[in-house]
């Protein structure tokens, strides 16, 4: 029972890994074209588009910020762990990383709570050169943070699962 959960777990992690992986490749390649359609009316046509800057800004928030639930999955963020990689003992290493995750995982939920009371207030506000409400482009931060925060707990559980064995992380980890 304890492998199907895992499993589930880790299909559940993979698959919403996977969707958010794509749709930030497709908001990048969509701000790559927004910002060459913009340098090629303003420098090779001499008519210069007043929304490619603003639609390209918001492509990469809302792609930026996707990414974030990415680098918790893989557990790329930059981070110091001097203190826990001077761990040995494993139960004592899980407590400090469970600790660690609560701090993370209070902070994202902040992020959220805010996020999402100045994304209501924003409705009202209309992006400048798009003319659009503001409501849209501000929804990236509390969206992403909800995803963050359920790969948070998702990589964490799979983790206790594991009993932080780690070694598929000491395998990418580059000390400079």
């Amino acid at each position: 029972m304890a492998d199907a959960n895992s499993g589930f777990l880790q299909s559940l992690s993979d698959t919403l890994d996977w969707v958010v992986r794509k749709i930030t490749i497709l908001l990048f390649g969509l701000m790559t074209v927004v910002v060459l359609i913009g340098v090629l009316f303003r420098y090779g046509f001499r008519v210069p588009l007043s929304w490619t800057e603003e639609l390209s800004r918001y492509l990469m928030i809302w792609g930026a910020s996707l990414a974030v639930s990415s680098g918790i999955k893989f557990d790329e963020h930059v981070g110091l762990t001097v203190l826990l990689d001077s761990i040995q003992n494993r139960p004592l290493r899980m407590v400090l990383h469970t600790i660690i995750t609560l701090l993370v995982l209070g902070f994202l939920l902040i992020m959220t709570w805010y996020a999402f009371a100045m994304t209501v207030e924003s409705r009202y506000q209309i992006a400048q050169s798009l003319g659009v409400s503001m409501f849209l482009p501000s929804l990236a931060i509390p969206v992403a943070m909800g995803l963050a925060v359920i790969q948070l707990i998702l990589t964490y559980l799979l983790r206790l699962k594991r009993g932080d064995r780690g070694d598929e992380h000491e395998a990418r980890v580059i000390d400079i």
